[in-house]
């Protein structure tokens, strides 16, 4: 009876801390970046991109999110702009499929975004695998990472064994498997960046303010922001 139940208990908990397919909950994550600390996020992300990523060369970006982000996509400066979603057929996509298997030829693709998508996937290493394969020799690869020594990776188990809620239903990826992962694809890191290092529900609400504490972290680039942003190159012979 004792292990039944302990059998029963463990089956529960592995349940709650499983990660769901992208496609089922993408509606949830997009009602939780509704919020004041999902708005949060995205604005420090479209800062980094203004900022950094504008100016990238190519003809052709594709973005992978987790939700629609046409702002994202507007902060380029590449012709042909698009992007794909495992479910949300809004319109706003160029098409709907699994992130493990794009609807594209290999090598064709200067710039991919990618936005929560690893930790998101049921198989993260198969869609960053999948990513390398469509990106061309010398194309540009930008992915944003929840941190799991940011606020929002610390409080994700424990708010797994209480909850269910989508956004703390994630793998948690640390920077050095990350980087690993690339490396075995290929990829030379160009610079690594933590933003984000805000609290939940304690930033500056002033359009584009940044406290003092977060412009000195990242400044110094603190290793304890909620998203780590990696700038890859594909070395890659033709």
């Amino acid at each position: 009876m004792f292990l039944e139940r302990m059998k029963t208990v463990k089956e529960s908990l592995t349940k709650r801390t499983k990660v769901v397919d992208l496609a089922l909950s993408a509606d949830l994550l997009n009602l939780w970046y509704q919020t004041e600390f999902g708005h949060y996020i995205k604005e420090r992300e479209l800062r980094v991109i203004a900022d950094r990523f504008s100016q990238l060369p190519g003809y052709r970006l594709l973005r992978l999110g987790i939700t629609s982000d046409p702002d994202s996509l507007e902060c380029f400066s590449q012709l042909h702009r698009f992007s794909l979603h495992p479910s949300e057929g809004n319109g706003s996509h160029a098409a709907l499929c699994d992130f493990i298997e794009l609807p594209i030829p290999s090598g064709v693709i200067d710039v991919i975004l990618m936005q929560h998508v690893l930790e998101f996937s049921v198989a993260p290493k198969a869609v960053l695998s999948e990513a390398s394969r469509v990106i061309m020799p010398g194309g540009h690869l930008l992915l944003f990472v929840f941190n799991p020594f940011g606020v929002h990776g610390v409080v994700k188990f424990p708010l797994q064994l209480f909850g269910q809620k989508a956004q703390y239903r994630f793998h948690s990826l640390r920077l050095g498997r990350v980087m690993d992962w690339l490396s075995l694809l290929s990829f030379e890191a160009l610079g690594i960046y933590h933003v984000a290092h805000g609290a939940f529900g304690r930033f500056s609400k002033s359009t584009g303010g940044v406290s003092r504490w977060e412009h000195w972290c990242q400044k110094v680039n603190l290793p304890f922001g909620n998203v780590y942003v990696i700038h890859g190159v594909k070395r890659e012979t033709q």
